[in-house]
């Protein structure tokens, strides 16, 4: 019998069956200078003679070769030899979808003729308004209280709907022009700003200065609702906001990114089954706490989702 052969209930045991069926575990000196045909998988404790620290090797067959298990080869979906052709990819997920709001059409609140692309809500003296900036030359759309205190402007997103059972991908570059005495909702199936906080399935980053001065993130699974605190103050800067939702991992979590880092991952309240409705797919909402106008700019956004039926 080989000592590569599996192990029965009558296999006698031996110095050459352990050595090729036991993960070894030394220093890059050490498992250099083993002799690699006598064993199989390696992990290296101290990196030297070309082994890395907590990497595993599979040496081959003569020995010749230690084959780094922790490395990528190039994977850019071009063929069968790197992960297949991209769009099979497409096809074996075709039940997400990928909607990129960042064409410039999609970032006017209506058309140049009749179509509105927003649902468009105003309270008070709230408007919403095409902007352009005058250095950069990149379109938003504008959400503007303007001058009565309590006032609001919201947009959202119709007609498709999202399944919050599948993973999805929110991003978005905003730009808050006065960081004081603002109140703003933004993300997925988000309540409007001016109205209390439900149990609708959500995920949504939200800053009420009224509290403090910070990001916060809200969830909620259509039973509780819930929101923490991420630490990470406001400003009057353009910041990038990320919610990444994972409601298949052992234990289902949302985490918000700010500007590109992890700032908090939530484990309470989080949405794992039904749709959005099928006009809040995407929010946007802000309001003042004082008689002065705090405007919201977003930037157009990106959401990656799953939906309940496939496309292919």
């Amino acid at each position: 019998m080989s000592v590569s052969n599996a192990w029965t209930t009558t296999t006698p045991a031996s110095a050459a069956r352990v050595n090729r069926v036991s993960v070894i575990t030394d220093t890059g000196a050490n498992l250099a200078a083993l002799d690699k045909t006598k064993h199989k998988i390696v992990t290296c404790s101290s990196t030297g003679s070309g082994f890395t620290l907590n990497h595993a090797y599979l040496f081959t067959e003569d020995g010749t070769t230690a084959i780094d298990l922790g490395l990528i080869a190039a994977h850019d979906h071009t063929g069968s030899t790197d992960g297949g052709l991209f769009v099979e990819i497409i096809q074996g997920n075709s039940d997400y979808i990928d909607l990129l709001l960042t064409k410039t059409t999609d970032l006017y609140e209506a058309s140049w003729a009749s179509p509105v692309y927003w649902i468009k809500t105003v309270t008070g003296t709230g408007s919403v308004e095409n902007a352009t900036d005058g250095s950069s030359g990149e379109r938003s759309i504008r959400l503007r209280p303007n001058g009565t205190s309590g006032s609001g402007s919201t947009v959202n997103y119709p007609h498709l709907k999202m399944a919050f059972g599948g993973n999805a991908l929110f991003t978005s570059k905003l730009q808050i022009e006065t960081a004081t005495s603002v109140a703003l909702h933004a993300g997925i199936q988000c309540d409007d700003v001016t109205a209390a906080d439900s149990n609708t399935r959500k995920l949504q980053a939200e800053v009420c200065t009224v509290t403090n001065n910070n990001w916060w993130l809200r969830t909620a699974n259509g039973s509780a609702n819930s929101s923490s605190d991420t630490g990470v103050a406001i400003t009057s800067n353009r910041v990038g906001i990320t919610i990444e939702h994972n409601p298949l991992d052992g234990t289902a979590n949302t985490t918000i990114f700010i500007d590109g880092t992890q700032a908090l991952q939530k484990t309470t309240n989080i949405p794992t089954s039904s749709n959005t409705a099928s006009d809040n797919l995407v929010k946007f909402s802000v309001k003042n706490n004082t008689a002065a106008d705090r405007p919201l700019k977003f930037y157009g956004c990106r959401l990656f989702y799953k939906v309940e039926d496939s496309w292919d």
